[in-house]
């Protein structure tokens, strides 16, 4: 999984597209911060599957004393100068060797899916955490009814990359095994254009990118890429550190 992805943020096309995708992440994660803050016991925030660091900015921002953990090393090279800095390089599956600090807020977005233990994962987060600390997980959706609607050409399904898939159901029960109390789970939305929504899911859907190239010759270019928020077949779901 690191190899693929180290390539996929070098040579690879996957990465490359997320880091000139820059300001769409950035719109996203504006979006969750406010709900983040509402919950929120305190500014201390780590991310962890930071990628190249673009929460971390968007926290640094709102307020937030934000830190990452990151496995590409590629990924960490690609963060601002203010988010490099903040960038501890280590696997997630043993995050436990990586920080020793204890923080508010734990984000890991879209990255429990990629865990080889996803229990043991959480319980990390919850050692990560102070008293009521607060962690926000999204992850793909398996109720979702692009699931039922696309079966094996669902986009979410990644043997490079995704370990294990998660329902409505599943994750609230093994953040509660690992000590959490679910506070909220909702449809998580990400700020796309058409145009990137499509190179997304080109490989997945074929013949619906063919019929959209068509379309995109009449098309007004303002339509292809203006940002509007998505639900894309992913959940977000807010627990608390209960003792």
């Amino acid at each position: 999984m690191q190899r693929y992805a180290e390539q996929e943020y070098g040579s690879g096309g996957l990465y490359q597209e997320y880091i000139r995708a820059r300001d769409l992440k950035y719109a996203t994660f504006r979006r969750r911060i406010p709900v983040i803050r509402q919950f929120a016991t305190g500014v201390r925030l780590l991310d962890v599957g930071c990628s190249c660091g673009y929460f971390i900015d968007v926290a640094l921002q709102s307020g937030f004393d934000a830190h990452g953990v990151e496995f590409s090393e590629r990924a960490i090279a690609a963060a601002s100068d203010a988010a490099r800095p903040r960038i501890v390089q280590g696997d997630v599956n043993v995050l436990d060797i990586q920080r020793s600090a204890r923080y508010d807020v734990v984000t890991a977005f879209d990255i429990i899916e990629h865990t080889l233990d996803p229990v043991q994962f959480l319980a990390s987060l919850y050692r990560a955490l102070n008293d009521r600390g607060l962690v926000v997980i999204t992850t793909p959706d398996t109720d979702h009814i692009l699931r039922w609607l696309m079966g094996r050409r669902w986009p979410m399904l990644q043997p490079f990359q995704h370990t294990v898939l998660f329902s409505r159901k599943s994750l609230p029960m093994a953040l509660e095994k690992a000590g959490f109390h679910v506070i909220e789970i909702t449809a998580a939305q990400k700020v796309l254009t058409l145009d990137y929504l499509m190179q997304q899911v080109r490989v997945y859907l074929p013949a619906l990118t063919r019929a959209y190239q068509q379309a995109g010759r009449i098309l007004p270019t303002r339509v292809r890429t203006w940002p509007l928020a998505y639900n894309i077949g992913e959940i977000v779901v807010l627990a608390r550190r209960t003792e």
